[in-house]
């Protein structure tokens, strides 16, 4: 007995200083989860998710060309619970404002804006920054010393299309003449369409004159219309016309033709809307440079859906533009 108790105590010895002396065991790592495994866990966390809800600020639903933009936002929303707020500032800076305001108060967990204004967008963009809701301006751009405000930017190539339509009017007008100019340099976009223009005139067709630009308040055809008006009691001699986009023409094209000047004065102008190419078909307009708005509208989903996500988005998406006039305006 004695020595079997002796060695029980000579046990208990050597477990007592193992388990002051020496070090824990590590744990064996856990076996790298299955392939199968990790897309179950990424299907569970997509489920989980939030649902995305855009908050949309068009700056004025009378212009097919948002309304484009519109359905091409919503045609690109996936999930069932997905969806899209819209609202009309109807180019009142100060009820996109409100509109945001009121959005980021249903839950949208992204806004998109087509600015007003882009240095007057600035309250509305603090707004988003202080609630945590990121941002995606589309169609125009903000002041550069307001992107560090915003997740992305989604335009056309707007400078471009200015030149565009310069090209397009010069060759309408056999390489001379006078111009005006409809312009809405309150916006990065107009600003950019209208240096675009300017540019390429002034450095290919020296016999075209530059007589007139105006801004209008708003860009429809109401505000445009009075312009052009203006513009002929002004100048006895108009050959061409440079309009911001296609309601702006429309303004145009109804002082002309109540001066009765619409068969000796071309009319160019940007959007490429159904409504530019029924003036192109009845000779009213030469050229329009065509955005492509369901191509922004479904960008504008895709960006929003990777801002939730948490996933890094490019700072400048700019879509291509292309020239519609009366060779291929059936076909576009």
């Amino acid at each position: 007995m004695k020595k079997i108790f002796a060695l029980i105590m000579a046990m208990a010895l050597v477990v007592s200083l193992a388990a002051c002396g020496s070090k824990p065991a590590e744990e064996t790592p856990a076996a790298p989860a299955t392939k199968a495994a990790a897309e179950t866990t990424n299907e569970a966390a997509k489920s989980d998710a939030a649902p995305l809800k855009i908050g949309v600020s068009l700056p004025n639903m009378t212009n097919v060309f948002f309304l484009q933009i519109r359905d091409g936002i919503e045609s690109a929303l996936k999930g069932d619970q997905d969806e899209a707020i819209i609202a009309d500032a109807n180019g009142d800076q100060n009820k996109q404002l409100n509109d945001v305001t009121d959005m980021i108060n249903q839950g949208c967990n992204v806004i998109a804006l087509s600015p007003i204004n882009s240095e007057g967008v600035r309250a509305t963009l603090e707004y988003c920054r202080d609630a945590g809701v990121p941002v995606i301006a589309f169609n125009v751009g903000v002041a550069e010393n307001l992107k560090s405000l915003v997740a992305t930017t989604i335009v056309s190539d707007n400078e471009v299309a200015g030149h565009m339509c310069a090209q397009a009017l010069a060759e309408a007008m056999g390489g001379k003449g006078k111009v005006v100019e409809i312009t809405f340099s309150t916006t990065t976009t107009c600003y950019q369409r209208q240096k675009g223009f300017e540019d390429e005139i002034k450095a290919n067709y020296p016999d075209i004159e530059i007589l007139q630009s105006k801004d209008v308040e708003k860009a429809t055809a109401d505000y445009s219309q009075p312009i052009m008006v203006d513009f002929i009691n002004a100048n006895p001699v108009i050959d061409g016309v440079f309009c911001i986009n296609d309601p702006t023409g429309r303004g145009a094209i109804a002082a002309l033709k109540e001066a009765g000047m619409i068969n000796d004065v071309k009319v160019v102008a940007v959007d490429g809307s159904d409504e530019g190419k029924d003036f192109i078909r009845a000779g009213e307009m030469v050229a329009s440079a065509a955005q492509q708005p369901e191509v922004i509208g479904q960008k504008v989903t895709e960006a929003s859906y990777k801002l939730i996500a948490g996933e890094e988005v490019a700072a400048d998406d700019i879509i291509e533009m292309y020239i519609i006039d009366s060779t291929n305006v059936d076909e576009k």
